[in-house]
């Protein structure tokens, strides 16, 4: 959650509060250049006879700050946009619209013609865990409400006739999978209950179908005796609405246990590891299937390397892989993700440390085998 104080420690394993990438921090607005630039990654892939979906990625190397298309066939690299770090950074792409958050508001960007557009009311505003609609020509994102610093509200907008179709209550948007809800952060208020103060944040969802706003749940998130942050929310289906918390005690997903709109506790563990001797994990960068049917997220004991899971929703069947990375994104069938070569296969309870050097791979998970697609320049996230 970009402006409200997210603890980072679970965000990679390399320095993500110092990284270029860290989205609070850094904004990048990219300067045009001629479309399909081509560049090559060192060591490309042999390539198959089945034509695969490009991944994107966000590439800094010495000030500079490249978004590509990478092959997931050759590992060959199509330079999309260019320009100096310092300007803004692209958080979402659909097709030939590209979402950038510049230093005072959200930009959009279409590929085909360079024309670039800036999202009324955007000032000081970000565009949560999912930005685009797959089928419409719609997008969301999250604002200041009017004057009221501590108050925030998600906007639904039509970007072809620019106009705002709904305000909605909360921050942090996430589309699910079906592309029939939107879920929310709701804002957070002031209970008292026996004469215990308190403070509690609603998880709210909104129907497109109906154009209705409904409470899931309430969570405490201050209390006598703990403070927590509900830095994300994910209605991946009616089953599975996720919310991830972070404390001085743990940073992790647990499951909403109800959805009537009830005041809640979060004991249910989100697809723990099946060794009894584990403790609880760190658990970060979640990614969900278009179908709703896969998840996946890094995960780590504390101060150490972090690693893949998947896990299958349908057969709640989790994945634990044997491979270092972050930023697991779906395409294929397969996972893809980012790691350093020099400790992709590195122990578990290695100490965390510094990437050095970035690789993109393509994980099977059901194998457990990875295939190297591409070396890249510098440092580098993953866009979904």
């Amino acid at each position: 959650m970009f402006a409200k104080g997210v603890d980072f420690q679970g965000k990679s394993n390399f320095n993500f509060r110092d990284s270029v990438f860290c989205r609070i921090t850094f904004f990048i607005f990219l300067t045009a250049l001629p479309l399909w630039t081509e560049i090559f990654a060192g060591n490309p892939v042999q390539t198959s006879s089945l034509t695969l979906n490009p991944i994107y990625a966000v590439q800094e190397d010495k000030g500079i700050l490249r978004l590509i298309s990478i092959s997931a066939n050759s590992g060959k690299s199509t330079l999309l946009y260019t320009g100096p770090l310092e300007k803004g950074i692209p958080v979402f792409r659909k097709n030939q619209m590209i979402l950038f958050q510049t230093p005072s508001e959200l930009t959009l960007l279409n590929l085909l013609n360079g024309q670039k557009s800036i999202l009324p009311g955007s000032k000081d505003a970000f565009p949560g865990n999912s930005g685009f609609f797959r089928d419409r020509p719609w997008l969301v994102y999250s604002r200041k409400s009017g004057s009221n610093t501590a108050r925030w509200e998600t906007v639904l907008f039509d970007y072809e006739k620019e106009s705002e179709l709904k305000v909605l209550p909360g921050n942090q948007p996430f589309i699910s999978p079906d592309q029939k809800n939107i879920y929310l952060i709701g804002n957070e208020v002031k209970y008292s209950e026996h004469g215990e103060p308190s403070l509690r944040v609603p998880i709210h969802k909104f129907s497109i179908d109906t154009q209705e706003t409904s409470t899931l749940a309430w969570i405490e998130t201050e209390s006598t005796t703990e403070r927590i942050q509900v830095t994300d929310v994910y209605g991946i289906n009616d089953d599975y609405v996720v919310v991830r918390v972070s404390s001085e005690k743990e940073n992790r997903y647990h499951f909403l246990p109800s959805t009537k709109g009830e005041l809640v506790s979060l004991q249910q563990s989100f697809f723990p590891s099946k060794k009894k001797s584990d403790l609880p994990k760190e658990q970060f960068n979640l990614s969900v299937s278009h179908d709703g049917k896969f998840i996946a997220f890094s995960e780590r004991t504390e101060g150490k390397l972090g690693y893949v899971v998947v896990v299958d929703l349908r057969n709640r069947q989790r994945y634990e892989s044997s491979f270092i990375g972050s930023f697991p994104v779906f395409r294929n069938g397969f996972v893809y993700f980012l790691a350093d070569p020099e400790i992709v296969r590195a122990s578990k309870e290695t100490a965390n440390k510094l990437y050095n050097s970035f690789t993109l791979y393509e994980l099977d998970f059901r194998k457990d085998k990875i295939r190297t697609i591409a070396n890249l320049s510098g440092k580098a996230e993953l866009l979904e």
